[in-house]
C-alpha cells in the first residue's frame, strides 16, 4: 500500500533577513544581462526575417561564402571557435558548482567574533530540531535542513502532520517551542527560519 500525499500545506517565515549571498547577486545580474542580450538577439533577427532591415539580408545565409573561406584559409580559427566554447563550458560548470555549494550548509558558527570562532556541525542541529519536531504527538514525520551561509544561517523545517492534525496548532508549537530552543541552543536569538507544514491524507484505498 502506498503512501498518501500530501494535501494541505502553509509555509511560515520567522524572522528571515533580506541578506543576498555573493552568488545570488552575481545570479541576478548574470541572469539579467544574458535575458537582454537574447531578447535583443531574438528581436533582431526577428525584424530581420520581417525584411525590416531590406531583403538582401533576410535572404542571406548565417555563414555566407566570405566566412567559410575565411574559416577554410586560416587553420587557427576552428581551434579559436573550439577553445572559447570549451572556455564557456568550464565557466558554466563553475557556475553550476557554486549553486551546488550555495545550498546546505556543513557547518556554522556558534561564537564569532574579534577572538575567533566555533564552528558546529550543521548535522548535530538539525538532528536535534527533527527530533523536537517529532515530540509533538500529530507530527508523523519531520525533515531539517540548514541553508545560508555559516555566520548568516537559514533553518529550514518541513513537518508532516497527521490527517487531522490542526496545521495553526502545528505551526504555534514550531515557532513557540521548537525554533527558541533551536536559537538558544546556538545562542542565536535571530536565527531565521522557514518553515512548511503538510498534513497526511491518509493511504489511498487499494482498487481491486
Amino acid at each position: 500500500m502506498s503512501r498518501g500525499r500530501r494535501v494541505a500545506s502553509s509555509r511560515a517565515s520567522a524572522s528571515r533577513r533580506g541578506r543576498v549571498s555573493v552568488v545570488e547577486r552575481w545570479n541576478r545580474w548574470l541572469l539579467r544581462f544574458l535575458g537582454l542580450f537574447l531578447v535583443g538577439v531574438g528581436v533582431v533577427v526577428l525584424l530581420a526575417g520581417f525584411e525590416v532591415f531590406g531583403t538582401s539580408l533576410a535572404d542571406r545565409p548565417v555563414l555566407d561564402a566570405d566566412a567559410g573561406s575565411f574559416a577554410a584559409e586560416h587553420g587557427w580559427f576552428w581551434p579559436a571557435v573550439g577553445t572559447a566554447a570549451g572556455l564557456m563550458a568550464l565557466g558554466s560548470l563553475g557556475w553550476l558548482a557554486a549553486q551546488l555549494r550555495s545550498g546546505r550548509l556543513r557547518g556554522l558558527y556558534v561564537i564569532d567574533d574579534a577572538v575567533g570562532g566555533v564552528r558546529l556541525d550543521a548535522a548535530a542541529l538539525t538532528d536535534a530540531v527533527a527530533d523536537d519536531l517529532v515530540r509533538n504527538p500529530v507530527v508523523r514525520t519531520a525533515r531539517v535542513a540548514m541553508l545560508g551561509r555559516p555566520r548568516h544561517p537559514v533553518l529550514r523545517m518541513s513537518v508532516e502532520a497527521q490527517e487531522d492534525a490542526d496545521a495553526r496548532a502545528v505551526r504555534s508549537d514550531v515557532e513557540r517551542r521548537v525554533l527558541p530552543r533551536a536559537r538558544r541552543a546556538l545562542g542565536r536569538p535571530d536565527l531565521a527560519a522557514e518553515i512548511e507544514i503538510g498534513v497526511y491524507a491518509g493511504a489511498p484505498a487499494r482498487v481491486r
